[in-house]
């Protein structure tokens, strides 16, 4: 089935190229620079699942002692390890064509998302490191795979995305698709995947996916383009660009709020630092979203907003949560 879409796929980037070229060449390139809300200026990402943002005061937390200490070690079965294996490479291969895209098209939306790809594949990671279990990636350059199956999709998405920047972001909803078919075929049907550190980040994953999945989609309806999906349903997809964005409930959660940062009273509190939480001021005149933009950031009430990808009038500051999608 992987390889079934890419000469449906090979086309309708032709089709794109031919027609948008016409149509759409003063198409502003601005409307596609968030996918995420991150700031890629001071967001790093080390080997042991650290997210900083030097800019944004944000929680440093260790992902891998999390899972560690948060899950009790119960001896993954073959299908576990074997998804462990299969996924932090799926993830890496998104990670590698939006990297090259956006080297490319210069394209924010491909270097904001593979940030979040970047998390996704230190969290798989980590659950390789507590299992002792291979890491595939070893010491593989971008665009280097393990699986011959992955390399050569790799292969074909990277020729395909260089037609255009049309192309590319269909590629983009493309990968999002197969890694949401991939985790609902572990997850719904495989009784062998219950440990529930692997079942919490697939979750995630799949939540991160389908955030990717709307973004990209948003991005190709600039250009009148319809993404046809090759993996998952035509009704789940429908569900998925047609509901909103997902936030909060990231895999740990070490806020002291519970989960909850926030400040209340007029004139706005400031919301909280929660890496996984729902941070917000509530109260009139604002209050500022807490660092998380993939938690339920901003100040509830008039003039207050939220932060990247919420929901208000107004501005509020987004910020920098290290297990967003």
């Amino acid at each position: 089935m992987k390889n079934q879409f890419l000469g449906w796929l090979s086309a309708a980037i032709l089709f794109t190229g031919f027609t948008i070229f016409f149509t759409q060449c003063e198409t502003d390139l601005n409307t596609i620079d968030k996918a995420e809300g991150l700031d890629l200026a001071t967001a790093t990402v080390n080997s042991a699942g650290v997210v900083a943002e030097t800019g944004g005061g944000a929680m440093l937390v260790d992902l891998c002692t999390c899972l560690t200490e948060t899950f009790d070690y119960i001896a993954p079965s073959g299908a576990e390890t074997d998804a462990l294996i299969h996924m932090r490479e799926e993830e890496k291969l998104a990670r590698d064509v939006y990297l090259a895209m956006f080297d490319q098209w210069n394209a924010k939306i491909f270097a904001n998302i593979a940030k979040a790809e970047q998390r996704h594949m230190d969290m798989v990671g980590c659950l390789l490191t507590k299992y002792d279990i291979a890491d595939p990636i070893g010491d593989n350059e971008a665009g280097v795979f393990q699986s011959t199956e992955l390399q050569g999709l790799y292969d074909d998405l990277m020729t395909l995305g260089a037609a255009s920047l049309e192309g590319a972001l269909v590629v983009g909803a493309t990968i999002e698709d197969l890694d949401i078919a991939d985790l609902l075929e572990l997850l719904e049907n495989d009784p062998e995947i219950d440990n529930e550190d692997i079942v919490a980040v697939f979750e995630q994953l799949m939540k991160g996916s389908r955030n990717h999945m709307r973004a990209f989609n948003r991005n190709l309806q600039n250009f009148d383009v319809t993404y046809e999906v090759q993996f998952i349903t035509e009704a789940y997809f429908n569900e998925i660009i047609t509901t909103p964005w997902e936030r909060g409930g990231g895999v740990c959660s070490p806020c002291p709020y519970n989960g909850t940062g926030g400040g209340n009273g007029p004139g706005g509190g400031n919301g909280g630092i929660c890496p996984n939480g729902n941070g917000g001021g509530n109260g009139p005149g604002g209050g500022n979203g807490g660092n998380c933009p993939y938690g339920n950031t901003g100040g509830n009430g008039p003039g207050g907003g939220n932060g990247p990808g919420g929901n208000g009038p107004g501005g509020g500051n987004g910020g920098n949560c290290p297990y967003g999608n």
